[in-house]
């Protein structure tokens, strides 16, 4: 085992639910940006000052440039996992709207966020899973309504806090290719490289997952995948060398050859 692989059982959020994600999106621009310039051997200090002081994300205010930095630390460095943050970095290289960014992006942006988690996870692969396609704001708001009985901070929030959070939230997942459309929204099966499917992995077995269990995690709903679908991925990365992975019936074998933070 190594300290990468073992931190990864701290990345998921397991606060209380937040509507902290009603005033910001995806930020995929911003995310690149910073981990552009970790690529590019900046260190993270010096990359939060510069955009305090508004050199590396140009907006006009400080506190939206200290609120844009307490939003990306808090999804993707605060956990303070080195694997994540260079295995991000190098993604950046593909580009913003690459594949290999975009979903490696995605997958820590629902998992540090227990409320997002929730609804993609949840109403938005229930909706996939019946072949139902569509969805808007109204679908968001009714699961907040729903998840409110067992959640009351909810309650607590006001309509306008809901109705931006819904929002935003729709948006950041068209941002990361889950839904596609301006106006009229619709589900699609995001596009994942072998690497995020890896990371997603590992984050499951360091939490102690392990064989069927694995498999019937509904982290996979994220990307939309099915039963089939997840153990068509593990086998490609069996395929691969990364992973032992054996499947007869429910009886599942499988273990890493591959560690997060150990180069090859």
């Amino acid at each position: 085992m190594t300290m990468a692989f073992e931190s990864l059982r701290f990345v998921r959020d397991k606060s209380a639910l937040s509507a902290r994600n009603s005033s910001k999106g995806a930020l995929i621009n911003e995310v690149s940006t910073i981990f552009q310039a970790i690529s590019n051997g900046l260190p993270v200090e010096k990359i939060r000052r510069s955009i305090l002081d508004g050199e590396l994300v140009l907006h006009s205010s400080y506190e939206t440039r200290r609120s844009i930095w307490n939003h990306i630390n808090r999804r993707y460095l605060s956990f303070n996992n080195n694997w994540v943050i260079e295995s991000l970095a190098e993604a950046t290289k593909d580009g913003i709207n690459s594949p290999s960014f975009l979903s490696l992006a995605y997958l820590y942006y629902v998992l540090r966020d227990k409320l997002t988690y929730k609804f993609v996870t949840g109403p938005l692969w229930e909706r996939w899973n019946s072949h139902i396609v569509g969805i808007d704001r109204g679908n968001v708001i009714d699961y907040l309504e729903e998840e409110s009985k067992s959640s009351p901070v909810i309650d607590k929030w006001y309509d306008s806090t809901k109705w931006k959070l819904a929002s935003n939230m729709l948006s950041a997942l068209r941002d990361f290719g889950v839904l596609r459309g301006i106006n009229r929204k619709r589900i699609q099966k995001p596009s994942i490289t072998l690497d995020t499917i890896f990371h997603l992995l590992c984050i499951l077995m360091a939490e102690g997952l392990r064989g069927q269990q694995v498999i019937d995690a509904p982290d996979w709903h994220m990307f939309l995948f099915n039963e089939v679908e997840v153990s068509h991925h593990l086998n490609e990365l069996s395929i691969h060398g990364w992973i032992g992975f054996e499947k007869t019936g429910r009886i599942v074998i499988m273990e890493l050859k591959k560690y997060p933070g150990v180069r090859e």
